[in-house]
């Protein structure tokens, strides 16, 4: 398909005129290709501007400001430029709250977690209405945390949560809820949720090992040591594609836990 035709398929999606199977390969487009995601959000925007554009306020302060000049202008813009103003210090005063609750990542823990490891869901399965609609709401959830808006896919992943996922569903959102409070250092919420994907029997074990790696590190971050060596452990023990980092966090978590090298670390030194 091309760039052409997506954003047709964009524009007609706003207007209605897509079917339900259009929409949902549209959505697929929109989790693969972010910036496919990027132009309909401008294209709402615009819309939205346009249809406001339109409405009697903004010919009402037009009309006043020719009347009375720019007194008559700031008076009917004074509302608006007072909410941003609010808006902008609410949310000031929330980042400020936010930074000095959160906790000082430790030295060996990843900094942050690449939103790629974000799990989405195939739309285009066949299991029923119910499960197709909330894996189109997952991968909107998902395009929420590409479009770098944590706190709405956080949102959006805690009310699916609460609208009886299948199995695997739920280990996703977990996952991916882990992800998003890891990145805004909120360990012990991210730790709750690692803990729950890496437990979830539904998913196999390359999905499990990320989620036990992750639950190390935030674990580390909250500084329980015990904890953090045996989700590490259990990551490194899946022999995947974090065995290695993995080994070598085990090593610093034996050393500073006192422990004596492990048969496991003796065997393991072929593998580097």
């Amino acid at each position: 398909m091309s760039e052409k035709e997506i954003y047709r398929d964009i524009t007609r999606y706003i207007d209605g005129d897509l079917s339900k199977e259009e929409i949902e390969n549209l959505w697929t487009l929109f989790v693969e290709n972010p910036e496919y995601y990027k132009w309909f959000e401008t294209e709402l925007h615009l819309r939205d501007l346009a249809k406001k554009s339109t409405k009697s306020n903004v010919h009402s302060i037009h009309s006043e400001t020719e009347k009375t000049g720019q007194k008559s202008f700031w008076k009917s813009s004074k509302g608006w430029i007072m909410a941003a103003a609010a808006a902008l210090l609410i949310s000031f005063g929330l980042h400020l709250f936010s930074v000095s609750d959160s906790h000082v990542p430790h030295p060996d823990s990843i900094a942050q977690i690449d939103i790629n490891e974000m799990s989405g869901t195939d739309i285009l399965r066949s299991e029923g209405d119910v499960s197709q609609t909330m894996d189109i709401e997952i991968n909107r959830a998902l395009a929420a945390a590409y479009e770098d808006d944590p706190e709405t896919a956080v949102r959006k992943f805690r009310a699916l949560l609460v609208q009886d996922p299948d199995p695997h569903q739920k280990a996703r959102i977990e996952l991916n809820l882990g992800i998003l409070y890891y990145n805004m250092a909120n360990y012990d919420q991210a730790s709750v949720y690692f803990e729950s994907a890496a437990q979830a029997d539904a998913m196999n074990r390359f999905f499990k090992e990320k989620a036990w790696w992750f639950l190390g590190n935030a674990y580390l971050n909250l500084e329980m040591m015990e904890e953090a060596r045996d989700a590490v452990y259990n990551a490194y023990t899946s022999d995947g594609r974090f065995v290695n980092p993995a080994l070598s966090l085990l090593k610093k978590l034996d050393e500073e836990l006192g422990y004596e090298p492990s048969q496991t670390e003796t065997e393991s030194s072929d593998i580097e």
